[in-house]
């Protein structure tokens, strides 16, 4: 493990059902470095493919405009399914569908188990 992997402040794994899945900290405040580090991390775990990605946000307090960029024009994701049950985190995701553009569908969800079934569904380029 490298200095940054030490420093990273979120989790990514591939999940067995055909996506990646990112856990960010508790309460954590995304900045453009944090941001950046993802998007390095998901080209080192899926190189040449560009799977769908569920985000688990974890009460996450804020992200700043140039972490949203980062994600805006560096992932390369299918789609995008952001899981949270709080008004920040759906803020969060309106905010970046609005603003940001993302050229992937973005959908948020306040449980897993949506965000799942969502991004799944081969029709979801309809229904996001």
């Amino acid at each position: 493990m490298d200095d940054s992997e030490a420093n990273q402040r979120f989790s990514l794994l591939p999940h067995s059902g055909g996506y990646i899945e990112v856990q960010w900290d508790q309460g954590v405040t995304v900045s453009k470095k944090d941001a950046m580090e993802l998007v390095r991390s998901l080209a080192k775990v899926s190189p040449a493919l560009c799977l769908p990605m569920l985000v688990h946000l974890n009460k996450m307090i804020s992200l700043s405009r140039p972490a949203l960029y980062a994600f805006a024009s560096g992932l390369n994701v299918s789609a995008l399914a952001i899981v949270g049950p709080t008004a920040v985190d759906r803020a969060i995701t309106t905010y970046f569908k609005e603003v940001h553009e993302p050229p992937y569908p973005t959908q948020y969800f306040e449980e897993a188990i949506s965000a799942e079934r969502w991004l799944l569904d081969p029709h979801r380029n309809l229904s996001g």
